[in-house]
């Protein structure tokens, strides 16, 4: 099953900066902290996700494919997709924690996700001693206790729009039956077919000429 966080987003319409994605968790304080929570982030690093917001810290990025979880809000209940892929590539905002996790923001449904340790951190290379004792024997672990991690496939992709009806067909309204008929709007075709049968020797009864006129010879006297 794929998850459609465009239906679940928590900015309508899409924000046009990080400014706004700020605003945002300051209108909607509460929907925003909650999402924060669902998706793993602690109080304080909530609150410097925010400032480096409003710092100019985020930068507009293609986002990576997959997160480690991706808040989403369903009338009203907030929600988090955990191990997140998504189907497509998105653009948005990505803000670095000190602590190495990385926010991210798409910007088609706002909604803030989390990688964790995503951030590059500098590692100072170790000096190279002489160890005296027994090498470490690594701990055989059966394949059979490792637990596979369960991807959830998500997409933002806004719902199909609504077929459009079929046009009727045109009906001409007819004057001797009060503006009701059922003769489609080829009905001068089928007039001047009769009047072709009565010039060329239909048995049909022919009208009387005080019904209109002889000009085509159709009519009797």
């Amino acid at each position: 099953m794929i998850v459609n966080m465009y239906v679940d987003h928590l900015m309508s319409p899409s924000p046009a900066s990080a400014e706004e994605v700020w605003n945002a968790t300051k209108v909607h304080a509460k929907l925003f902290s909650d999402a924060a929570a669902r998706i793993g982030l602690t109080p304080a690093e909530y609150k410097e996700f925010r400032g480096n917001l409003l710092d100019g810290k985020a930068v507009f990025v293609k986002l990576p494919r997959r997160v480690d979880a991706m808040s989403g809000d369903r009338r009203g209940s907030v929600y988090a997709v955990h191990n997140a892929v998504m189907q497509e590539t998105l653009m948005g905002w990505r803000v670095a924690l000190a602590d190495g996790n990385v926010v991210y923001v798409p910007q088609v449904c706002g909604n803030i996700s989390l990688l964790k340790h995503a951030a590059v951190a500098y590692v100072p290379k170790k000096h190279k001693h002489m160890v005296l004792g027994m090498a470490h024997t690594p701990t055989y672990v059966p394949a059979s206790a490792v637990q596979p991690t369960i991807e959830t496939p998500v997409t933002v992709v806004p719902p199909a729009a609504p077929e459009a009806p079929a046009a009727a067909a045109q009906v001409i309204p007819s004057a001797a039956s009060g503006g009701h008929s059922i003769l489609p709007f080829f009905a001068p075709i089928g007039v001047g077919g009769i009047i072709y049968g009565l010039v060329h020797g239909n048995t049909s009864p022919v009208p009387p000429c005080r019904n209109g006129s002889n000009a085509l010879n159709v009519c009797s006297k």
